[in-house]
């Protein structure tokens, strides 16, 4: 039996079912594990559900196999098998014009030795010269099923940057507004100027601040065919990008509100130009230290920001933000994550920024508080549905608005200079 042997269409058909289903697996575990967590409801049913193909076809895969082996045994067994010797001209055997086969094995033979018996190789090329009809698709589409590559693509993500890099605090239950304490005038101390002198004195002032609720949510009213019928079921998916319209929303309104909340500005000259950046964000610091005595935390900015900062080199097309071997470098960017350093500060980028946005401050004065309703539902027999709907309440505050500073950006943003070993087109200029 030859060391390899000829596997069928089928079998070839069959492995690439398994590739694929295999690779299903990986890819949804990949990602699960990526993000370092556990798989989604829907995730784990997919899997379940590749792992449960993967068998039945491992299955017609042996049988296959099987058939391939007896095949190649068969072959072998008569490779070295000449033709009979007949007795007579009377036994003379069927010239080429009126062989027929009338089994399969008579055409196995000729199939295999028409390599070497050239009369074989000519009852095989008269057999498939014959006018037969020929079967293909187009004889039956009713046969033909239009397969489903799972998992769904979902481009709709839940993270949100700009939130996540807030001191998070719980929502209170009751009330639309509710308060959140301030001082707005400390104690103070100094020198006793004699002896049985009064000593400085003043009160200590907590005022409220009024903070609003809002509400977000999102619904869809689902057919209870839809729910059924669809595979994959329609309701996870439904959910799960409920959930991150959500997401978006409550992040989209916290950049606008907290890019319109910061009010202190510091100017930058040259976008492109990593002195004019540092300049910026240790005056930034400074204006920020003489407000709250701490130093800022983080640096918040839009992806065309991210994007001038990662592509600035310095003088010898060098990488100002480096991601190997850093040699006085102001911080480390790197393409495939949009997190990284400035100057030493925590960067967060959100594509929900407006254009040209960079804030630097203390993330402890500025604050958000939730409370994640989540998935609600309701039947509605009389139209067979059942409506859907993903909720929660937020708000947000800036304690104070000058602990954060706004940094004024001229173009170009998003792309490099000549001067940096490359040109773009400005894309706008960021003025508060």
């Amino acid at each position: 039996m030859p060391e390899t042997m000829n596997g069928s269409r089928r079998l070839d058909w069959l492995r690439r079912q398994r590739d694929s289903a295999m690779a299903d697996i990986e890819a949804i575990t990949d990602k699960a594990s990526d993000e370092d967590r556990d798989l989604t409801e829907s995730e784990d049913k997919t899997c379940e559900a590749r792992r449960s193909r993967i068998a039945t076809l491992d299955d017609d895969i042996t049988v296959e196999a099987e058939l391939a082996t007896r095949s190649a045994t068969y072959a072998g067994l008569v490779a070295n098998i000449g033709p009979v010797h007949r007795a007579s001209t009377l036994e003379a055997p069927p010239t080429v014009e009126a062989m027929e086969y009338d089994d399969a094995g008579r055409y196995l033979v000729d199939y295999l030795t028409r390599a070497d018996d050239s009369e074989a190789r000519q009852r095989i090329d008269r057999y498939y010269k014959r006018a037969v009809a020929h079967q293909t698709t187009v004889q039956n589409p009713g046969l033909l099923p239009t397969p489903i590559l799972e998992p769904v693509f979902i481009q709709a993500t839940a993270r949100r940057p700009a939130i996540e890099a807030t001191t998070r605090r719980p929502l209170p239950a009751g009330g639309k507004t509710f308060q959140r304490p301030k001082i707005s005038q400390h104690t103070i101390a100094g020198p006793q100027t004699t002896e049985k002198t009064e000593v400085p004195s003043q009160t200590l002032n907590i005022d409220p601040v009024t903070v609003t609720k809002a509400t977000f949510a999102g619904a869809v009213n689902l057919s209870w065919q839809d729910r059924d019928w669809t595979d994959p079921a329609i309701m996870n998916i439904l959910v799960s990008d409920l959930a991150a319209a959500y997401a978006q929303a409550t992040d989209a309104a916290f950049c606008t509100y907290f890019d319109t909340a910061v009010t202190a500005t510091a100017d930058i000259a040259d976008a492109a130009s990593g002195a004019d950046w540092l300049s910026a964000i240790y005056g930034a610091a400074g204006t920020v230290y003489g407000v709250t005595n701490a130093l800022p935390d983080t640096m918040w900015v839009s992806p065309d920001v991210w994007g001038t900062l990662g592509s600035m080199v310095d003088g010898d097309g060098r990488p100002m933000f480096p991601t190997i071997g850093p040699t006085n470098a102001l911080g480390s960017i790197q393409p495939t994550s949009m997190g990284g350093s400035v100057a030493g500060y925590r960067l967060v980028v959100d594509k929900n920024f407006p254009t040209a946005t960079a804030i630097i401050g203390d993330s402890t004065y500025v604050e958000t508080y939730e409370t994640v309703g989540g998935q609600v539902s309701v039947t509605e027999p009389s139209i067979l549905g059942t409506q859907l709907a993903f909720y929660g309440y937020m708000a947000w505050l800036v304690l104070e608005p000058t602990a954060f500073v706004q940094f004024t950006v001229p173009p170009p943003i998003g792309g490099l200079t000549a001067g940096n070993g490359g040109t773009q087109a400005p894309s706008g200029t960021r003025a508060k």
